[in-house]
């Protein structure tokens, strides 16, 4: 590999990008996301604040166990950490954060396919793709400038926006307020690596601008929408000794759920799964979560480029 060519690559493509209005027009629009979160999120947690016990979430009630412990049914009391964490013993997760964070979920994974494939179908409209090929230079070079200033320029924009916030209230000493901003920042992060990668292959793919809106409109209802059902489907048939694994592995097939999975994770909020999922809290606490939803982000990454690679080399166009 070539590093000098790839960085004059990449930066060429990042300057294109930055001049693109397209990327004003987020920024503005995660700029008002940030300050939703804070005058609608936060404030609504901090008004009614939850305190979790037994996996449930205790607010304003009293929960009957007719004298038999919680713990036989496996609810065992998550308790207050101590130390520098102790700030963030209760569960930031509730009806407001959650639509707040189903609008990133939605939005980042259209707005990168959209940009991304544009670029590329750009470059095929007006022959600068055939002309680079002139060159005689490895079509991974081109991907990965087009993934490198795709992704640069979107952590820019998101960082100015959820990342200044949440330095902010880091810097003023409001723990579960710069907590809440940093699990928003890595959840927009992780969507922007993954579609950004996911914009190549349709890119490649698609002949025209309009062909290429078609596959990211319909690959994007069908992972943000249609895949729920299709977990719904599939599980009803699996045995039910293996549906958590099954679930878990099919999850992790789709970055938009295994990203909420995880998101919900780091919020304190478990419990939401259910009794019957309380392995999640678990592999939140040991690390085999996060560890998963990376290996499964960096196999979905690798998997596209070669796929994109080959389809570039073999159309030639």
């Amino acid at each position: 590999m070539n590093p000098k060519l790839l960085y004059s690559m990449t930066k060429y493509e990042l300057r294109l990008l930055l001049r693109s209005r397209w990327l004003l027009n987020f920024m503005v629009l995660f700029f008002f996301l940030a300050g939703l979160l804070y005058l609608y999120g936060l404030q609504s947690v901090k008004s009614d604040p939850a305190e979790i016990s037994y996996g449930l979430e205790g607010v304003n009630a009293n929960i009957e166990t007719m004298g038999v412990n919680p713990e036989y049914y496996g609810l065992k009391e998550i308790k207050p950490e101590e130390g520098e964490t102790a700030g963030f013993s209760q569960s930031a997760y509730n009806r407001s954060i959650a639509m707040l964070m189903n609008l990133s979920l939605w939005m980042l994974p259209i707005i990168c396919m959209i940009l991304g494939s544009s670029s590329i179908i750009a470059d095929k409209e007006n022959g600068r793709l055939s002309l680079y090929r002139t060159y005689h230079a490895s079509s991974g070079y081109y991907l990965i400038s087009k993934f490198l200033s795709l992704v640069i320029s979107l952590f820019f924009v998101i960082g100015l926006s959820y990342g200044l916030f949440g330095f902010y209230f880091s810097l003023a000493g409001s723990s579960i307020a710069a907590h809440i901003f940093q699990v928003f920042l890595l959840i927009n992060m992780l969507l922007i690596l993954v579609f950004s990668a996911a914009s190549l292959l349709i890119g490649a793919f698609s002949k025209s601008r309009m062909q290429g809106l078609s596959a990211a409109m319909i690959f994007w209802i069908i992972i943000v929408f249609v895949y729920e059902f299709i977990i719904f489907s599939v599980t009803g048939w699996i045995p039910y000794s293996l549906k958590q694994i099954s679930l878990f592995f099919l999850i992790l097939l789709n970055p938009v759920e295994s990203v909420r999975v995880w998101s919900i994770s780091k919020l304190n909020s478990e419990y939401v799964f259910g009794p019957e999922y309380l392995m999640i809290e678990k592999w939140g606490a040991n690390g085999s979560l996060t560890l998963a939803l990376t290996l499964s982000i960096i196999l979905i990454i690798l998997i596209t480029f070669i796929t994109s690679a080959r389809v570039l080399s073999k159309r030639g166009v």
